[in-house]
């Protein structure tokens, strides 16, 4: 049986001081610079990663290539935000991810920081290497063990990964180092990857109407939280905002891997957006938490209309949907169900068949602006 964890964050986001991805800053006035670095990874083939860094006043943009796929990302690391997007062969984007998070709420997030007077020189620079705590004494019996090599004026040349037993996991070193001007404009996302007309432009001219796939608004009532949904085939829209102030909005087409994720808590805001032509060997669609769709051959009724019931994630062992559609698509009974205790049963409470235009398909402009992710550009520029 295939097993899931289901979120939307398949993109991974995380906080600036997760893993490796960004240097760690052990002072706030690092110098510009531009270092090449090399990486290798114990059990990934291709093992080699090409690695950039350039640093300008805090903001930190890394570039990473292997095996014909490359990943960018834009962090501050004071400031606790991170922004990552990923392509593949050089093509165009494919997905972009930002995530800010309070610290004491970031579970990788550095806890302490141990110096040593262990040094070495890599690529002729003199570094003092370090370790970052980033789980509880209990947890570190099981690993992994961080290592960072700072030089005297705190630039990163080294990192490395070690398993419990002290074993090498992966590791990064300097190649070549420039301490040089570097501009903003080298170090910052550009405002083109928080254009939500990007990310959801069509890959085709889909019809305006479908069989079976009627434009509707309807509202969903749940355990903890409510639902806003609209169709417009291919596209969805579900809003849901729970009891506890949280939002998670969801945009997505149901007939390729394209979609976006915004959720905002108290300790958390997150953005993933992705687009992409379905691959008819894998699928799963990022955004709609649906595996499949069996018909469990049983019927029911809300709202006086008849619906029929389906698995939408059929042998899935750690998590389950199942939904009551009408004839024409509209789930008027939508079950979650979790292995982690996180599931929720939503009923439909209104539903009106409506045409749906795809203005109303959007997210809001303050969610897609980089300075409300902590950038200091704006959508206006």
């Amino acid at each position: 049986m295939k097993s899931l964890i289901l979120t939307i964050a398949i993109l991974a986001t995380a906080g600036v001081a997760h893993a490796d991805e960004v240097p760690f800053f052990g002072r706030p006035n690092v110098p510009d610079y531009v270092a090449t670095m090399v990486g290798h990874d114990t059990y990934t083939k291709p093992p080699n990663t090409l690695r950039i860094v350039k640093q300008h006043d805090g903001w930190t943009f890394v570039e990473e290539k292997r095996a014909g796929s490359t990943k960018s990302v834009y962090a501050n690391f004071f400031k606790n935000v991170t922004a990552r997007g990923g392509q593949e062969h050089g093509n165009e984007i494919t997905w972009f991810g930002v995530r800010i998070v309070e610290p004491k709420n970031d579970y990788s997030g550095i806890k302490a920081v141990v110096e040593s007077k262990n040094e070495e020189a890599v690529a002729g620079e003199k570094c003092r290497w370090l370790e970052l705590i980033r789980s509880t004494p209990q947890e570190r019996k099981y690993g992994p063990i961080w290592m960072n090599c700072l030089t005297d004026d705190g630039i990163e040349v080294a990192n490395k990964v070690l398993f419990s037993d002290k074993k090498l996991m992966s590791d990064t070193r300097l190649t070549e180092l420039k301490r040089m001007p570097v501009a903003e404009a080298d170090v910052l996302p550009p405002k083109a990857l928080f254009d939500a007309e990007f990310w959801l432009k069509p890959f085709a001219n889909y019809p305006d109407h479908v069989v079976g796939a009627a434009d509707f608004e309807a509202k969903q009532v749940g355990d903890r939280s409510e639902v806003r949904l609209l169709r417009h085939f291919p596209w969805y829209w579900r809003e849901r905002r729970g009891k506890d102030g949280t939002l998670q909005l969801t945009i997505w087409n149901t007939q390729e891997n394209q979609g976006l994720y915004y959720s905002s808590s108290k300790t958390e805001r997150r953005l993933d957006v992705h687009r992409e032509r379905l691959d008819p060997k894998r699928p799963w669609k990022q955004f709609d938490m649906a595996t499949g769709k069996v018909n469990l051959g049983r019927t029911d009724t809300y709202l006086g209309e008849t619906c029929t019931w389906f698995d939408l994630m059929p042998n899935v062992a750690d998590a389950g949907r199942s939904q009551c559609l009408t004839s024409d698509g509209i789930p008027l009974k939508d079950i979650h169900t979790s292995g982690w205790g996180g599931g929720e049963s939503f009923e439909t409470k209104s539903l009106t068949r409506r045409a749906v235009g795809m203005q109303e398909i959007r997210p809001k402009q303050d969610y897609m602006d980089p300075m409300h992710w902590g950038f200091p550009i704006s959508n206006d520029r």
